[in-house]
């Protein structure tokens, strides 16, 4: 049984893990969305993002194709009420904050995440623009996720190409379509395997990024042309 945890709004992610799921004949037994937070994160000089039109709604999906869905945030009552009444193998997120302990510990085989960067390299935020900066290898990475940010039991990393006019946002394009190649295959082996078959990201490895720092963003698109021609394909 395989629950997902996503956001209650417009987001491309989760509209494409539906989708993916739907063609791999994977089935989602129950969605848990939770609603938007504001976040406050500081605006970046320059934009990295592709500007999206003609999402649909995930409750909007759900409803097309009977999946049970649900408003609740991610680590609340509610949520736990919620996959007390599933008892369910495997979580997958497409959307969410950090979850908590008693919140994984509700699955018995565990809860998967697929990270836009390498792990432990590139932990945590902004990973187009500190792979970069960082001179760290592109790519991303699917775990079985604990209570730390973006650590766990590894189950693929996914090395991606990189070319030489690649812009900023080239870079965040394959990194999120990384994601979608290595989707079924995660979720495959994820059921296939105990978590602890996997290597495992040990304590004190790595600590994860954060925000990358508006001050740096001027010599990040200098590193930029340096990176494309070290590691062009």
């Amino acid at each position: 049984m395989l629950i997902m945890f996503s956001y209650n709004f417009l987001h491309h992610k989760t509209q494409d893990y539906i989708f993916y799921c739907h063609h791999y004949g994977i089935k989602i037994d129950a969605v848990i969305a939770a609603d938007y937070v504001e976040l406050n994160f500081p605006p970046k000089k320059y934009r990295y993002h592709i500007r999206r039109i003609g999402q649909i709604h995930p409750r909007d999906l759900c409803k097309q194709m009977d999946i049970p869905y649900y408003v609740a945030h991610h680590n609340s009552s509610e949520a736990l009420e919620i996959l007390d009444s599933y008892s369910p193998d495997l979580g997958i997120i497409s959307g969410a904050r950090i979850l908590k302990q008693k919140v994984i510990d509700k699955f018995n085989k565990g809860i998967i995440n697929i990270h836009p960067g390498l792990i432990p390299e590139s932990r945590g935020l902004d990973t187009p623009h500190w792979s970069v900066y960082n001179d760290i290898p592109l790519g991303v990475t699917s775990h079985f996720i604990d209570k730390r940010v973006d650590a766990g039991w590894i189950i693929k990393k996914h090395f991606l190409p990189v070319y030489s006019d690649d812009t900023l946002i080239d870079i965040s394009l394959r990194l999120y379509e990384g994601q979608l190649e290595i989707l079924e295959e995660t979720i495959q082996l994820a059921i296939s395997n105990p978590k602890e078959s996997f290597p495992y990201v040990k304590y004190g490895e790595k600590k994860p990024y954060g925000i990358f720092p508006s001050d740096k963003e001027e010599n990040l698109l200098i590193k930029l042309k340096d990176y494309t021609k070290k590691h062009a394909s």
